[in-house]
C-alpha cells in the first residue's frame, strides 16, 4: 500500500493599498453621506485613477444627471463639490480645505497614518474588510463636531 502525502501553501497575501495607490490604475465605487448643520446630502461616486489623472463621477441618484470632475493625482479636491448648495444658504467653511486627491483616495482605502485633516478626525467605524480581494475599510468617516462626511466603499477594482 502506497500513500501520497503532499502539502500546498495557500497564499494569504493581500496586496498593499500603498503600492496600489502609487503604481496601479484602479476604480473605486461607493456612496457618500454628508451631514453639515441642517444639510443632509447623499449620493454615489465612481473614482477612476489612470496614470496621474483621477476622474470623479458624482451622482445623487440614477435618474438625475451626473457631474464629472477631472483632477491630477496631487491636486487639491474641494469636498463641497459633493453638496448641491445652490438653493441653500450654505457656507463652505466647514469642509476640509487642504485635502489632496491622493489623500482622499488614501482615506477611502484606509491608509493608517492619516488621523486628521484640518479640524476633521478620521475614523473607520467598521474596521477593515476584504472587498474584491483587498483589505480596505468598508466605511470611512470624517467627523468635525456634529458634522460628518461618510464614504461607503462598495467596489474596488484594478484596471
Amino acid at each position: 500500500m502506497t500513500a501520497l502525502i503532499s502539502c500546498a501553501s495557500i497564499n494569504q497575501f493581500t496586496p498593499s493599498t500603498q503600492i496600489i495607490l502609487q503604481k496601479e490604475d484602479f476604480t473605486i465605487e461607493g456612496k457618500f453621506k454628508i451631514k453639515i448643520n441642517s444639510i443632509r446630502e447623499n449620493g454615489y461616486f465612481l473614482l477612476k485613477k489612470q496614470n496621474n489623472t483621477v476622474n470623479l463621477t458624482l451622482g445623487r441618484n440614477y435618474l438625475l444627471p451626473e457631474r464629472e470632475l477631472t483632477f491630477d493625482y496631487k491636486d487639491l479636491i474641494v469636498l463641497s463639490e459633493l453638496i448641491n448648495a445652490e438653493d441653500k444658504n450654505f457656507t463652505y467653511k466647514p469642509f476640509p480645505k487642504n485635502l489632496r486627491v491622493e489623500q482622499l483616495i488614501s482615506l477611502i482605502l484606509g491608509k493608517e497614518d492619516l488621523k486628521q485633516i484640518d479640524s476633521w478626525y478620521i475614523n473607520y467605524p467598521q474596521g477593515i474588510k476584504e472587498i474584491n480581494g483587498f483589505q480596505v475599510p468598508q466605511k470611512t468617516l470624517l467627523i468635525s463636531g456634529d458634522s460628518s462626511i461618510e464614504f461607503i466603499l462598495k467596489k474596488f477594482t484594478l484596471i
